[in-house]
């Protein structure tokens, strides 16, 4: 009976623990018990209580890789040397990963104190910078700092929690499973945390995927994660429970059963769901599965429900969970929230994004897409019941969310067949429910710039939209004056103005002169948002060819009509190229308005130096070869505006290089002009892009 000092004060801090869990006194009874004469196999600690009943404790480490494990050590053993060289120092305020140590024992603390100069001398040499490297350790400045805090090298590799402890368990539970095979008595793993980066709840997601079957012995595993800090981490009842389909009143259990689904959820365990299911069924909610990760994996988990068809069961679960109270309906804070960090409510409210996918009913929200996208009317009337109560209810987080189901809502409101010709037969009351409740949302949410953005998705599929309808969309978007709306709304104002009167002809005429009038209005006030947007929607219209140049030619002209702007001239660019195509005359003539209007602009408010650059030079200058003239004048104001130095105006070797396939009869006057050009531009910098003048 040979115990370590660590066994010994491991099990005594783990008797006190028991000992007070239980309200019941314990005491080491017995040590190295043998259950097995024939293999020596024998557990660490018989424990018992007052009351006479026994406890068989086996004990055992996780730990990394013995490698690392090794390294740790001297790791811990070199900082601490090295936190009381620097502490003599007087080094405050910073936050340092250091390089992994390699030192003998004996020589830890003459080392320790040659890296305490190294970081003394990296701060010394870097005192205005926040973060910086030196010799290997990595600095992050932390001015609230008293000290200085030494951590592990960021980069010096990935950390699988998870990993760590189901390598650990799936080593040792088949031989600890034999050093616990004793009757009467309750039989534990003590589990001692060795490892840097696991804990409670990774191991409880390790444990959540063996089958205990094959440890039929092991009634309970405890972990310290800390000294004198245990957790349960698995209990026989709990796999019993999932097995058997039966409720757990004790709410220690219930917390490990929740934690258990939780992660068997995740991992997509089919027992995980029935268990839910039967449960739930039989109480009528699912109040008592009392964590939202758990409620939003079991959402999850209706995916996978659904690309097996059991679409009865997906809305069992939207059934289950279409009154949950996450998020908080009234859009105050949640429970679990008290101080409303997660609050996505306010935070629509303050004009924040919230385009990620969160909460309960949030999750929910997508489900019910993908229930719809299964094309099985006789579920719409239930849902399309939940989003018309979505859609009013006070949260606008949910009001945001709910516009996805109704989406799909939305694309299938004219449908008439499936993809297999087969008739898709959908009430025409809710088909009409589904076409008014998009317009109800653009009225009802007009204050709301978050809202109005998630509404275009919608609207980006109902453009059946009759002339009032669409006017009132585009204004109502238009008057938020929000750059996101605005930037998302470009795509629907051309399609409107120049395609609507085309489509849909079963619901009769469509005049689209109010729409073009609001079209040129944008292009020429808009916000700067709007007018980009509405630049790369008709290059997409000329780069597919979807309607004739000269349909599009006036809406060009309009972007350059008084000032220039960066950002629609970097949109431009792409045009230039498709404008070198189907037009080349009129590249040359927005090219040069475009340029002219940049001259004057940085004469007069000269644009922060190195950001700004020429759109399409190389896609036009080109164009010019057959005017010398033309092309001599548009090289020199591209001249006298690369002398200002402030904006790049395209590869230099390009636009000089122009000269030699001008004709024969001027190419050696723009090749003369061209070189005064250049030398001029070379006494400023003699480091300029070479051009080649010798052909």
């Amino acid at each position: 009976m040979n115990k370590s000092q660590l066994e010994e004060e491991t099990i005594e801090r783990f008797r006190i623990y028991l000992s007070q869990d239980r309200k019941l006194t314990f005491g080491i009874t017995d040590r190295d018990v043998v259950v097995n004469p024939d293999s020596k196999e024998n557990f660490d600690y018989q424990l018992q209580n007052e009351n006479g009943q026994k406890v068989a404790v086996e004990l055992f480490r996780m730990v990394e890789k013995e490698e690392d494990l090794a390294k740790s050590k001297v790791w811990h053993k070199v900082t601490g040397f090295l936190k009381e060289a620097i502490k003599k120092k007087g080094l405050k305020g910073y936050l340092i990963y250091t390089p992994q140590f390699f030192v003998k024992k004996s020589e830890m603390e003459a080392y320790a104190k040659k890296m305490a100069d190294v970081v003394e001398k990296g701060i010394k040499d870097n005192p205005t910078a926040d973060e910086f490297v030196h010799e290997g350790f990595k600095f992050h400045k932390v001015p609230s700092f008293e000290a200085i805090s030494l951590s592990y090298s960021e980069g010096a590799r990935s950390v699988d929690s998870r990993g760590t402890a189901t390598i650990s368990f799936a080593s040792k539970l088949p031989k600890k499973n034999k050093q616990v095979d004793i009757a009467d008595h309750e039989r534990i793993l003590l589990v001692i945390n060795w490892s840097f980066f696991v804990d409670s709840r990774a191991v409880i997601k390790a444990l959540s995927s063996f089958d205990f079957e094959q440890f039929k012995n092991v009634d309970k595993i405890f972990f310290e994660s800390k000294q004198g800090e245990f957790s349960l981490v698995y209990d026989r009842v709990v796999i019993e429970s999932i097995k058997t389909q039966t409720k757990i009143e004790n709410p220690q259990t219930l917390e490990l059963l929740i934690q258990y689904l939780i992660h068997q959820l995740n991992d997509k365990n089919k027992r995980a769901f029935d268990y839910i299911k039967t449960i739930g069924s039989s109480v009528g909610n699912l109040d008592w599965l009392l964590d939202n990760e758990a409620k939003e994996n079991l959402v999850h988990y209706g995916t996978v429900l659904l690309d097996k068809d059991l679409i009865q069961d997906a809305m069992w679960i939207v059934r289950m969970l279409k009154s949950d109270l996450n998020p908080n309906p009234t859009g105050e804070n949640d429970l679990d929230d008290p101080e409303g960090k997660h609050n996505y409510h306010m935070r629509v409210i303050k004009n924040e994004d919230v385009k990620n996918i969160t909460t309960v009913r949030g999750h929910l929200c997508w489900l019910m897409s993908r229930i719809i996208s299964k094309n099985k009317p006789e579920y719409y009337t239930e849902i399309l019941n939940i989003i018309q109560r979505y859609i009013s209810e006070e949260n606008l987080y949910i009001r945001i969310q709910a516009t996805y189901p109704l989406t799909e809502f939305v694309v299938r409101k004219k449908a008439i067949k499936n993809q297999d010709e087969t008739s898709f037969n959908w009430d025409q009351r809710e088909r009409d429910v589904v076409r008014s409740i998009p317009l109800k949302m653009l009225r009802d949410n007009a204050e709301y710039s978050r809202v109005q953005e998630s509404l275009l998705h919608i609207f980006d599929k109902f453009r059946d939209l009759n002339e009032t309808e669409a006017e009132e969309v585009l204004k109502t978007l238009i008057a938020t004056g929000d750059e996101n709306v605005l930037h998302d709304l470009a795509a629907l104002v051309p399609y409107f103005a120049l395609f609507r009167k085309n489509d849909f002809p079963e619901d009769g005429l469509f005049n689209g002169d109010s729409f073009v009038a609001i079209l040129k209005e944008q292009i020429v006030n808009g916000k700067m948002s709007m007018k980009t947007s509405l630049a790369w929607h008709l290059w997409k219209i000329m780069e597919q060819r979807l309607l004739p140049y000269e349909n599009i030619k006036e809406y060009l002209v309009l972007f350059w009509k008084d000032d220039y702007d960066y950002q629609t001239a970097s949109s431009f660019g792409l045009i230039f190229e498709q404008l070198a195509i189907l037009a080349p005359d009129d590249a040359k003539m927005f090219f040069e308005k475009m340029v002219a209007l940049l001259k004057k602009h940085i004469q007069l408010t000269p644009p922060p130096p190195h950001q700004w650059w020429i759109h399409g030079t190389e896609a036009v200058i080109g164009l010019f070869v057959s005017e010398p003239d033309r092309l001599i004048s548009l090289v020199k104001d591209l001249k006298e505006i690369w002398i200002m130095g402030i904006v790049y105006v395209g590869d230099l070797s390009t636009i000089f290089g122009t000269y030699q396939v001008v004709a024969n009869q001027d190419r050696q006057r723009v090749k003369i002009e061209f070189m005064k050009l250049y030398e001029e531009m070379k006494k400023l910098n003699i480091h300029i892009q070479p051009v080649d003048w010798t052909k």
